[in-house]
């Protein structure tokens, strides 16, 4: 099951205070004609190739690199579902009713109708394992605690409608502000996270939980802010999982901890009461105006989540792509970051917001769109990448764009689609790639017969240098090489537990010794220094 879109960017009218698109009579005719497409698909992705398109008469909209946010994100008016009979629909906000298309793998328009808009706003629509469910709400200026603020409506995977979920009041004066929504279920339990405007007028994440087969409203969180409870305030994009049994959620905050944040709840996922205990781990993000996230999902041994960033270490302004791999047994520790791209300092390319795929528990693609300067560069990049976070091979390229639909998985490949007026293209990559996973970060701690662990760690390493990511983002082996050869003597710093500047001025003895060959200070704290509970570390 996948989720929700990230961001949108709007053309047209303004609707309840917000943007919408237009639509006209005259479009909802031609709709109902037959729709004239013609369809080619990519055989393979691993080279460029012209994506698959399907034309359509009269509707006309522009989803173009929307999953892209600068700042905070909106919810995705376009999105894709699984039928879970080998075709996928398109549902797509049109600002006063919802279209909902039914294609086959092949591109063909099986099917076409509307959805009401039950509520003025609209939330982001949701491809559950067995139904589908959209979001709509309701502006609240007044603060009215008795008024339908959110409501969830559930629909059978052919768009009958099952039942709905509301919420009142609900410290909510604008819902779905300020960030996108995203939701994720168990067994019968739904759970929705989305952003809204409280009643004092702040930003906040707001969840809550219901039960899809009474339709019974569980829980909800919907503080301004309240850490222990996982709610943050100014969430520029937020994401939820409950796959595995566990409550995780991700927030790209923008005050404090000014981090994204990954929340686990003590609360299994099921029961009732997990609005108290998060427990929460955070990277920090660093060009706070501009970093972004881009999904979360869940693999065997970790959460894993995606987003775009400048480098941790100040080393480029440019946006890079990272993963970031949270243990599950171990939640809050050893969060590693790998980055995926390499732009740095007088390289034009930056790169856009970032999806992420999951496949399976060990199969997952990293999918994103780069710039050059201001200008999109209409290039797809993906990665393959296993439940870990590493890479299997290289970096793909193929011709053509995203969009705020969020790609999913319908049998061995995995689809979305965007919108340039009346042109609909509709595009496919295959969702497992047979290259081999790049070395991982474990089978690179030794050189030579030397372990190396007490003072690098190859994920610190390659995201703190921008030269050293540029050419070893892919090869474990290869960056720890060039930390024994060249970085130590340069007094570089390989892991979070290790400065040898700060090693140097501590110890008296140590300096004396080996003065100014830093190399032997990092071979003194591996053979002697740990050992002795000497300290060397220096926060960055």
């Amino acid at each position: 099951m996948k989720k929700g879109g990230v961001s949108k960017k709007h053309n047209g009218d303004v609707i309840n205070g917000r943007p919408a698109r237009r639509v006209r009579n005259a479009v909802r005719f031609i709709l109902s004609v037959a729709v004239v497409f013609c369809v080619f698909f990519i055989s393979t992705a691993s080279i460029e190739s012209d994506a698959a398109s399907v034309t359509t008469k009269g509707v006309v909209t522009n989803n173009l690199h929307d999953n892209n946010y600068s700042g905070t994100s909106t919810v995705a008016d376009s999105a894709m579902v699984n039928n879970n009979d080998g075709t996928f629909s398109r549902v797509e906000n049109m600002g006063d009713i919802v279209l909902v298309e039914k294609y086959n793998t092949s591109g063909t328009l099986l099917e076409q109708r509307f959805l009401n808009m039950e509520l003025p706003i609209y939330g982001g629509c949701f491809s559950g394992a067995n139904y589908n469910y959209v979001l709509f709400g309701y502006d609240n200026t007044n603060n009215d605690p008795t008024k339908e603020v959110i409501r969830v409506v559930k629909y059978t995977k052919s768009w009958s409608r099952v039942g709905s979920a509301s919420l009142y009041g609900c410290n909510t004066r604008t819902p779905f502000y300020g960030s996108n929504s995203d939701l994720t279920e168990y067994g019968n339990t739904v759970y929705v996270k989305a952003g809204h405007q409280t009643y004092n007028g702040g930003q906040a994440s707001i969840t809550f939980s219901f039960d899809s087969s009474t339709f019974k409203v569980a829980d909800i969180i919907c503080a301004d802010y309240n850490v222990t409870a996982g709610c943050f305030s100014n969430t520029a994009a937020t994401y939820i999982d409950a796959s595995d049994g566990n409550i995780v959620t991700v927030d790209h905050s923008m005050t404090s901890p000014y981090s994204m944040v990954m929340s686990k709840y003590s609360t299994p996922a099921g029961k009732s009461g997990f609005t108290q205990y998060a427990y929460s781990t955070d990277v920090p993000l660093l060009e706070k105006a501009t970093a972004t996230l881009g999904g979360l999902e869940s693999s065997a041994q970790y959460y894993l989540a995606v987003g775009s960033m400048s480098t941790t270490d100040g080393s480029s302004p440019n946006q890079n792509v990272f993963i970031s791999a949270v243990p599950k047994g171990n939640f809050g520790k050893n969060t590693e970051i790998a980055y995926l791209t390499g732009y740095a300092y007088g390289d034009e390319n930056s790169v856009m917001t970032p999806y992420l795929v999951k496949v399976d528990n060990d199969h997952f693609v990293v999918i994103w769109e780069a710039k050059k300067g201001y200008s999109e560069t209409e290039t797809i990049n993906y990665a393959y990448v296993d439940g870990a976070g590493n890479m299997r091979g290289e970096v793909k390229h193929m011709t053509g764009c995203l969009s705020d639909c969020y790609p999913i998985v319908v049998g061995s490949n995995i689809y979305w689609y965007t919108t340039n007026g009346s042109k609909m293209t509709i595009y496919s990559l295959p969702a497992v790639s047979n290259d081999k996973r790049t070395d991982s970060v474990a089978e690179a701690q030794v050189y030579n017969g030397v372990d190396y662990s007490r003072v690098y760690d190859y994920s610190f390493y390659v995201s703190h240098y921008a030269d050293v990511r540029v050419l070893y983002q892919t090869d474990p082996k290869g960056a720890l090489a060039h930390f024994v050869n060249n970085g130590m003597a340069e007094g570089r710093q390989g892991c979070e537990n290790f400065n040898v500047f700060v090693y140097k001025a501590n110890y008296a003895d140590v300096r004396n010794a080996y003065g100014n060959d830093l190399k032997q200070y990092y071979l003194h704290f591996m053979n002697y220094g740990y050992a002795e509970g000497r300290k060397a570390q220096k926060k960055w």
